[in-house]
């Protein structure tokens, strides 16, 4: 800007003004990146703690729902259990806690099964107490996180299965994380389990690794014990869990 020369010969000397610095396109770039990640954390945050709790909690109350007599709350008969969503067992895994207890439902899409209800069934794998592979699945984080504790799973460990005529006792065999593309693992005779053989009776229990991560598989590979009629009552293990 020019000075300026006053009637009575006096000069305004005007300072410079300074242009505002630009904001930095890595500037803004950064700020962006720190804000998603804190929404991130946020969300990741309600899934852990108040999600998870919640919708847990939901698919606990249904378990103990069915077979209390209550309308259209009803086991079907496993063999008969062809549309995705129809429930056909109860699961009990003391591991993971002694009011710890889920539906089990035909097919493995997360809307209704694994979302809602809580553990899916893979079709065209064994049904309870069959030879061959009894294979579920079941969210890690998220939706109630059934299988959030799938890791925890040791030797000495059982996981019951309870339907409208049995109980299914399975013991513990083996842990194992893979690529999502192993598919084997619920084969027949699991490709990867180190004591299958044909003719085995096996359960297999699939879900996400690691939790919000998802890029393996965590398996848990578990072998019938015992068949128990629903007429001899709940199975001593469980009514004596503390």
């Amino acid at each position: 800007m020019s000075n300026t020369e006053l009637p009575d010969g006096t000069t305004i000397r005007w300072a410079p003004v300074k242009s505002r610095p630009k904001t930095s396109k890595v500037l803004v770039f950064g700020e962006l990146l720190l804000t998603f990640g804190i929404l991130l954390g946020l969300f990741a945050a309600y899934q852990v703690f108040i999600q998870d709790e919640v919708v847990g909690t939901k698919q606990t109350e249904l378990a103990k729902e069915f077979g209390a007599g209550i309308p259209d709350k009803e086991f079907t008969n496993p063999e008969l259990a062809k549309s995705v969503g129809q429930v056909f067992a109860r699961m009990y895994v003391p591991r993971f806690g002694s009011d710890w207890t889920r539906l089990v439902a035909e097919g493995t899409r997360w809307h209704p099964v694994l979302n809602e209800i809580g553990v899916g069934h893979y079709v065209n794998s064994a049904l309870p107490g069959e030879a061959g592979n009894f294979a579920v699945a079941a969210h890690r984080g998220g939706f109630g996180a059934s299988f959030k504790n799938i890791h925890q799973l040791v030797e000495g460990d059982r996981v019951y299965v309870e339907t409208n005529d049995y109980w299914y006792v399975y013991k513990y065999l083996q842990t194992k994380v893979v690529e999502p593309t192993e598919v084997g693992v619920i084969d027949s005779v699991p490709v990867g389990l180190d004591v299958g053989q044909q003719g085995g009776k096996y359960m297999t229990m699939t879900s996400c690794t690691p939790i919000f991560v998802n890029t393996h598989r965590i398996i848990v590979w578990l072998e019938l014990e015992k068949q128990i009629p629903s007429s001899a009552g709940k199975p001593k293990e469980l009514v004596e869990v503390p």
